[in-house]
């Protein structure tokens, strides 16, 4: 479910006199936001908008996009959301967070406008009844899975359902959903009935309890978590985030159905022992070995990169985004990192470069050609490529430490594409 709300803040705020500056204000909200949200809110950040208006950044769940909060200018303010792939749990938390956040601010919210898409397509922010919120989403799912049943009629495959974007997961199954793959029969069973498809949804009832954090951690487990020991103190966090979470929900209700082996590796990646480790070591053994573990990233990943380009790697690595626009993915014996490039890259490889001569290698896909240098030797191998797209131009270097793994590296390179090619 889409919201659109826009707003004025009030002449009397009950902390500072008006007029307050945009970004001062924006900074309360953020402070204000993280001690209502506690436990609930994943992060949060200010940047640069539209013309330089600051916009307040809110991650409430792992499945969500980001909530964001414009400060348009010195009274005007306008959030913006998508809910439909968290539940009508999530979707009546945010509601009654932004409501009591107006309440704060004495924030003079405006009509419903269907026409200009401004307001809650399921009226709860505008009328406090709950009652239809769940119809909208049961109507949006059933009309969802009958759009994945038709094109699968038609001979398509690779469906996903409300998954961030960024990362397209390579993973059997006929729709991937951020609480695991489902199959056809789930399908036809939800078209016909969409009730039976509540599971799908991570925060359905409007509470924050041992299930919503139970699906909140199955979330991270699934899309999140590379199946390694953390390199980046982030994915340390995340790992740390998702055993927490575990672990509140057991002791809430050890009846869920907890995914032991995983929270098992888990617990030793991040070399934790005590009372708790050890119950779920004794579950992991009890529990059947059969189908596949959890988790997206055990496989390969399609990341979307800068400027349109797209790269397939495989899930453990660690992604980083740098500064200079440059994206590098990695583990302790092999990296990828694409550049970006201007327009005139290839006269910056200069035909005299030693660099250029050293181009031995073609590879022209359907969107994507380039031409690559391949270096194989004990304990350093590097294969350095030009690749183009139209106009476009990117730098795609892709080091490994073990010569056996130089068809993967070229296959890597020449899995680099362009979602549009000039």
């Amino acid at each position: 479910m889409k919201l659109l709300l826009a707003g004025r803040r009030g002449t009397s705020d009950p902390l500072f006199a008006p007029p307050e500056a945009p970004l001062l204000w924006l900074r309360r909200v953020e402070t204000w936001v993280q001690q209502v949200a506690e436990g609930v809110l994943e992060g949060s950040r200010i940047e640069d908008g539209p013309q330089g208006a600051p916009v307040l950044h809110l991650r409430l769940h792992p499945a969500a996009p980001e909530v964001l909060l414009l400060a348009a200018t010195q009274e005007r303010i306008v959030v913006s959301a998508e809910t439909h792939a968290v539940g009508p749990g999530y979707h009546r938390y945010l509601v009654d967070l932004l409501k009591a956040l107006g309440d704060l601010h004495d924030i003079s919210w405006a009509p419903p406008d269907e026409d200009a898409g401004v307001g809650d397509a399921t009226g709860y922010f505008h009328s406090g009844d709950a009652g239809p919120v769940e119809e909208h989403f049961l109507g949006w799912l059933q009309h969802s899975v009958g759009q994945v049943l038709r094109m699968r009629s038609l001979g398509s495959s690779g469906f996903a359902l409300s998954m961030r974007f960024g990362h397209t997961f390579q993973h059997p199954g006929a729709l991937l959903t951020p609480l695991g793959p489902r199959d056809e029969r789930w399908l036809r069973t939800v078209h016909e009935d969409p009730r039976q498809g509540t599971d799908v949804f991570p925060w359905w009832s409007p509470v924050v309890d041992a299930h919503e954090r139970f699906t909140r951690a199955l979330c991270r487990l699934w899309t999140d978590v590379a199946w390694r020991p953390p390199l980046l103190e982030e994915e340390r966090q995340r790992l740390r985030d998702v055993a927490r979470l575990l672990e509140q929900a057991w002791r809430q209700d050890p009846s869920l159905p907890y995914p032991w082996r995983e929270w098992q590796e888990v617990l030793g990646y991040l070399g934790m022992g005590g009372t708790v480790a050890e119950e779920v070591h004794r579950r992991a053994l009890e529990s059947p070995g059969v189908g596949p573990s959890i988790g997206y990233r055990r496989g390969s990943v399609q990341v979307a990169l800068p400027e349109g380009w797209e790269i397939r790697i495989p899930g453990s690595l660690a992604e980083t985004r740098l500064q200079d626009g440059s994206w590098v993915a990695r583990d302790h014996r092999r990296t990828v990192r694409v550049v970006p490039l201007g327009d005139s890259a290839e006269e910056q490889l200069a035909p005299t470069s030693p660099e250029r001569r050293a181009l031995e290698l073609e590879h022209h896909g359907a969107r994507v050609s380039g031409r690559a240098s391949l270096h194989v030797g004990p304990g350093e191998c590097r294969l350095t490529a030009l690749c183009r797209s139209g106009n476009r131009r990117a730098l795609c270097v892709v080091s490994f430490d073990d010569p056996e793994e130089q068809d993967w590296a070229l296959g890597t390179w020449r899995s680099l594409d362009h979602a549009v090619a000039a």
